[in-house]
């Protein structure tokens, strides 16, 4: 050691060494540490166990990150089933890093708080206009008027005629940019007026939106010309900052609208906001509805019965020799769920008339119980895999589950009320009153077969998929026997009913041994007489609809609209029957029973019922409002189950 008590130039550099390798193997300690701690405890050897043990710090710092990356993943979670744009989970985000996004990441999504709170101020004239750069259309959906709304980036759901003045839109209940892309916006349908191609309505990066709607930048630049406050909800606001207009920027800064930005991200407008709040748009829009005594409007499920339901019923008379189904009243619905949309009689009658069903236990408790299987000399009860509970929360299954008398079928992929319900809303909105209503739809020709890859989009309307096996388990069987009266009726059979059912009946008790075949129009063609987006369901699903129906006893899938002489004489038809609806001509104007009449088999069957699928659209759009107010606290039941249940499964790892 040199005088002084300084060190040598060799020492220096032995103790700098020295270092270098004390911390080299606290790095690798750290890193044997961590790999052993990730390690599921009943993995790790004793050995392993001890070297935990002796590294308490570095345990608990392994801990603290664990936490903190996983609160900010709960942070960065967003309430819709969609991703966001540009989040570390965003669409933009995932594409930059070659990750796909899957078709149902947006179709399958819903209008989530914030969409519904926005909808709700903006009824309550608090908010007077949404200037949005998403496509998702979700707040169309959740009922926001289109005067009200700039959708700068467009909308996946519309493709437009740019040949017609003004352009005709096209609002669809499926995605039209499957086939679309930067510079290419030609979506491969015709517009049924002039003939011209469809294209979509999407601005991508590198190109200037053109189209009026449903972009909408006239009415986006004069909104913020006269506001007093904007509100960015979730905006990562990087393409929005490069449009002057939106902000005022040719004002003075003291006359400009004052900002206040609510993101989990860092926003380059962030230094002009008066106000900017880091955190989820819901949990804030949430806390200023209840500031306002304002109530949040629910985008929600809705109950029907449906061939999701028949299925089910398939599968639980599988089960057992002798089904009985319980169908609620309509005062118990109301108290757990919300309104229901049909009526508690003509629940009744749909279930009855579904073929597996041997018998209907009316006015059926909402909790199922020991007592009410015994009631009606039950071995077991079935379900569906979803989850059911009562207003205050409770499993409505939890006393047969536990006493061992209760089993599960699985639902039906790729069908839901809620999905159906939202193609009727989709009809019931603003976009279709530039439709004329004596529009020659005869003219409107095939353009649905040429949707992307070679199906009819009407078909892509749900992800449900058919399958031979699917309508053999739903068909019958039955061949025609000597004696039976082969009755033929046909129709478009949408949104399966009790109006439909009432008139099959009426057809079943015209013959003594009655062979019915229900002949079912392709979407094409019952878009062609209804109009609209109709047929709501699409040929495979109304095809397994009317299949389940225990009068039917044979389907013609896609049958031709007029009943010609060559159907009547290979199904050897004795009778031809139609209910009290109009009959559209066919396309060159004659009528479709012309052949039938002639043969003097034709009869028109009073139903007696007056129920339609038009009026089932107009009880949803009536009823609306209730209908998304109904399952506000069953959500948070739901919630809070599946939160519950989240917890178990870590608590088990």
């Amino acid at each position: 050691m040199a005088a002084g008590g300084s060190l040598s130039r060799s020492e220096r550099k032995a103790a700098a060494r020295a270092e270098i390798l004390q911390q080299e193997e606290q790095r690798d300690r750290r890193r044997q540490v961590s790999r052993i701690w990730r390690k599921p405890p009943a993995e790790r050897s004793p050995e392993e166990c001890q070297v935990l043990n002796e590294s308490e710090d570095i345990v608990r710092e392994l801990e603290r990150r664990r936490k903190r990356r996983e609160r900010l993943r709960r942070r960065q979670e967003e309430a819709a089933s969609i991703p966001d744009y540009r989040g570390p989970n965003g669409i933009w985000t995932l594409l930059q890093k070659g990750r796909t996004i899957r078709a149902a990441d947006l179709s399958e999504a819903e209008p989530t708080l914030t969409h519904m709170s926005i909808a709700c101020l903006h009824k309550h004239n608090l908010v007077q206009h949404v200037v949005s750069q998403n496509c998702d259309g979700l707040h169309l959906r959740s009922g926001l008027p289109r005067a009200a709304i700039s959708e700068l980036h467009g909308n996946m759901y519309i493709e437009v005629c740019t040949s017609c003045t003004p352009n005709r839109e096209y609002v669809r209940v499926f995605d039209v940019t499957e086939r679309t892309a930067l510079h290419r916006h030609h979506t491969g349908r015709m517009c049924h007026k002039c003939g011209a191609q469809l294209r979509d309505t999407i601005v991508h990066f590198g190109e200037k939106g053109t189209l009026r709607q449903p972009l909408n930048w006239e009415a986006a630049t004069e909104a913020a010309s006269k506001a007093d406050v904007i509100l960015c909800l979730g905006s990562s606001l990087k393409v929005l900052k490069k449009y002057p207009r939106l902000w005022c920027m040719s004002k003075p800064p003291t006359r400009r609208p004052k900002l206040y930005i609510v993101n989990l991200q860092w926003t380059p407008k962030d230094d002009l906001a008066a106000l900017k709040l880091h955190g989820r748009c819901d949990d804030v829009m949430r806390l200023l509805m209840a500031e306002l005594g304002l109530e949040i409007p629910r985008y929600d499920r809705y109950d029907m019965v449906h061939y999701g339901h028949s299925n089910q019923l398939r599968q639980a008379r599988a089960m057992g020799d002798y089904l009985i189904v319980g169908v609620h009243t309509d005062e118990e619905i109301a108290k757990h769920k919300g309104p229901p949309v049909f009526t508690q009689e003509e629940r009744y009658k749909m279930v009855q008339a579904i073929k597996w069903v041997d018998e209907i236990a009316p006015g059926a408790p909402y909790v199922t119980t020991l007592e009410t299987l015994d009631k009606y000399s039950c071995d077991f009860c079935v379900h569906g895999d979803d989850i059911t509970l009562t207003i205050d929360g409770k499993d409505t299954y939890e006393e047969v589950k536990t006493a061992g008398r209760y089993r599960e079928c699985k639902r039906t992929q790729g069908v839901s009320t809620t999905d159906l319900v939202g193609r009727m809303l989709l009809m019931t909105k603003a976009h279709h009153s530039n439709i004329d209503e004596d529009l020659d739809y005869r003219k409107h020709t095939d353009n649905f077969g040429k949707g992307p890859k070679g199906h009819s989009p009407w078909t892509g309307v749900s992800q449900f998929l058919q399958t031979s096996q699917k309508i053999i388990q739903f068909a019958s069987g039955k061949e025609p026997q000597p004696g039976d009266t082969i009755i033929y009726v046909a129709g478009a059979f949408d949104l399966f009913h009790v109006g439909h059912v009432d008139f099959l009946e009426k057809v079943h008790q015209l013959a003594e041994k009655p062979y019915i075949i229900a002949g079912l129009h392709f979407d094409q063609e019952v878009n062609r007489y209804k109009g609209k987006n109709y047929p709501i369901m699409n040929i495979h699903e109304r095809t397994l609809s009317v299949l389940a129906c225990r009068y039917v006893s044979e389907v013609v899938i896609g049958a031709p609209y007029a009943v010609t002489a060559d159907l009547l004489d290979h199904f050897r038809v004795t009778l031809v029957c139609h209910g009290m609806t109009e009959v559209v001509p066919d396309k060159d104007g004659s009528d479709p029973y012309e052949e039938p009449k002639r043969r003097g088999i034709f009869q028109l069957v009073d139903s007696g019922s007056n129920l339609t699928t038009d009026l089932i659209v107009q009880r949803i759009i009536k009823n609306r409002l209730e209908f998304e107010a109904r399952n506000q606290k069953k959500e948070a039941k739901e919630l809070a189950v599946l939160e519950a249940m989240r917890r178990l499964e870590q608590e088990k790892h």
